[in-house]
């Protein structure tokens, strides 16, 4: 791996671009890019407005850091990352890649197709000015070292609203790594982004760590497809208060730990913001492994401080658990006059047991229900608070019948699906598409066809 920190390239203020010439990568990534397109190496920072243009294939080298201005990239652009290379928009800096369902924005390993893997590249990082739940309210991003100096990988302020930019109909593929323990990479990684911030209709795919990762903030996400994670799909933390609507997170029988994994300030649990999100119209898909296999494989967990608002949610085929609530500091926030903690109208299916919870230790207790409990700390029963009568929330089948298939999924329930039928749906809020009462990601019309791929490498 390149090291950590690449020496800045600048030219009159933007990247320095040099053409790969009889060098550049021969790949073409599945469903994007031009084969005869031109070809640019990116090294360095950038500075002031920058525009990626059509009909050119970006080569990451290393680190790039947006440091001022908008980089704009263009429907169709196809960025190549080399090893120990990501992109990455500071917070006096945005993003606006916005691309098409027809022309959809590849990020993805500079590696030749059939030789690709997670990993293989940083990822894109977004950074912001928003509230975060630290001490001094500004953090370094994970993937860097905080001793460093390096004050562009800085995160965090008091502008809930702040704008890191736009990212719509793009995949990121292959990317993410571990720097350090508890400090790594994903596929998407935003450090304090504000509810300006739009993302939607993207997809991260065989990502290294997790697909998806929100530190604090208030930006929202909608279309998100996580096909395939090293470790958890939706990781989220540090006070991250975002709106939700139709994701997708897919693990395999190989690789993967947690659909959501849900944490607060692990040094202070009861630190303000708390971690509450809103989420709607969600499918978390297991591999249907067995278990016992490390990492185990669970649904969703909340620990430390850490909440959410669920609805509307498919959890199926998690071979270790369903829900976790880990700690009294999460559990805690399930409670019926102030909710920051909840689960309603959720179906839960194949999951170990064919229970909400499960628990990851010998000899556990059952509740009167006879359904297994989670014997930890927060002695919070899981089964007994997430089945409870008022919540809709049920153990039935809604007939996703080819959402496990890893190379052409499909996460539309099959005709006749209980998920389908808008008595067992509540009607998203406001801020969200109220029209989706359903439960899960997908209804009778599939968001997710034309601009999402599933290579295998």
């Amino acid at each position: 791996m390149k090291s950590l920190f690449a020496s800045v390239l600048t030219l009159s203020g933007l990247a320095l671009l040099s053409g790969c010439g009889d060098d550049a990568p021969n790949n073409t990534p599945d469903g994007g890019g031009d084969p005869q397109a031109t070809a640019q190496d990116v090294s360095g920072s950038i500075q002031g407005d920058t525009t990626w243009k059509a009909g050119t294939t970006y080569t990451l080298k290393d680190y790039v850091f947006v440091e001022s201005g908008t980089l704009t990239i263009e429907p169709g652009v196809t960025i190549l990352g080399e090893q120990g290379s990501a992109l990455v928009i500071t917070r006096e800096a945005k993003l606006n890649a916005v691309g098409t369902a027809e022309k959809p924005i590849v990020f993805t390993s500079a590696q030749p197709a059939g030789t690709r893997a997670a990993g293989d590249w940083g990822g894109v990082v977004l950074l912001g000015k928003a509230r975060i739940n630290v001490a001094g309210g500004e953090n370094t991003i994970e993937g860097f070292f905080a001793t460093s100096g390096d004050t562009r990988t800085k995160y965090g302020g008091q502008d809930d609203a702040h704008d890191c930019g736009k990212l719509k109909y793009a995949r990121i593929e292959f990317a993410g790594y571990e720097l350090a323990e508890d400090n790594e990479l994903n596929g998407l990684t935003t450090g304090a982004c504000g509810s300006a911030t739009d993302i939607d209709y993207v997809q991260v795919h065989k990502g290294a760590d997790d697909g998806v990762e929100m530190f604090g903030g208030t930006a929202g996400l909608k279309h998100i497809v996580i096909s395939q994670p090293d470790d958890d799909g939706l990781d989220y933390d540090l006070g991250w208060r975002g709106k939700v609507q139709f994701l997708v997170v897919q693990q395999n029988a190989v690789v993967g730990n947690r659909g959501i994994e849900a944490s607060g300030n692990k040094n202070d649990n009861a630190a303000q913001p708390h971690t509450v999100p809103e989420i709607w119209n969600a499918t978390f898909i297991g591999s249907g492994r067995a278990a016992g296999t490390t990492p185990a494989q669970e649904g969703l967990v909340f620990n430390t401080g850490a909440g959410g608002l669920l609805r509307n949610v498919i959890v199926a085929n998690f071979a270790d658990k369903a829900v976790d609530v880990d700690g009294t500091a999460s559990a805690a926030l399930w409670n019926a006059a102030t909710p920051e903690l909840s689960l309603q109208n959720t179906f839960f299916w194949n999951n170990k047991g064919d229970t909400v919870s499960i628990p990851n230790a010998p000899n556990p207790k059952k509740d009167a229900s006879g359904a297994v409990t989670d014997p930890d700390g927060s002695k919070f029963a899981e089964a007994e608070k997430v089945l409870a009568t008022g919540l809709n929330n049920k153990v039935v089948d809604a007939k996703l019948t080819a959402a496990t298939n890893l190379e052409a999924p499909d996460f539309a329930p099959a005709a006749g699906s209980p998920a389908l039928n808008p008595d067992n749906a509540a009607t998203p809020g406001a801020g969200f598409d109220t029209s989706a009462r359903f439960v899960g990601a997908v209804g009778t019309s599939n968001w997710l066809a034309g601009w999402t791929a599933f290579p295998k490498n």
